[in-house]
């Protein structure tokens, strides 16, 4: 099952994510793709477990969303569950009309999974009672 997460600016393509179900074999994946919306045709596809720092791990266990910030960027947010500690909330950056990964945003301090784009490259996060507004360098 893939959501529909928004749809790239002046395109015809629309951004989907589909959460690991575990209901199946081979079925234990999340996936970030593209489609273009006239033929449904898959044009782009992003295995997001790649993301993990050791694919064999069970380190890295939750993607949250995925984001359309602009033409050219999506941003994905996610958990990594580290052994004895607090998870720990990631943002990764993604060229938008191929799916590969740009890298790991890095904040001043720690973000929440929430994430409102606003269209023109720039995001808010909410942390503690603060509203942040970010925009890429």
């Amino acid at each position: 099952m893939r959501e529909v997460r928004g749809s790239l600016p002046a395109s015809a393509q629309v951004l989907t994510i589909r959460r690991a179900e575990s209901i199946a074999c081979q079925d234990d994946r999340d996936e970030l793709a593209l489609h273009d919306a006239t033929t449904g045709e898959q044009v782009a596809l992003f295995d997001l477990e790649e993301l993990a720092a050791d694919p064999d791990s069970d380190e890295f266990d939750e993607f949250d969303d995925a984001y359309v910030l602009d033409s050219e960027h999506v941003l994905v947010t996610g958990k990594v569950y580290l052994q004895g500690r607090t998870p720990e909330v990631h943002h990764w950056l993604f060229a938008a009309v191929t799916l590969q990964p740009l890298g790991r945003l890095q904040y001043p301090g720690s973000v929440s999974k929430e994430v409102t784009p606003l269209g023109d490259g720039t995001w808010l996060t909410r942390e503690g009672g603060q509203l942040r507004h970010w925009v890429l360098a």
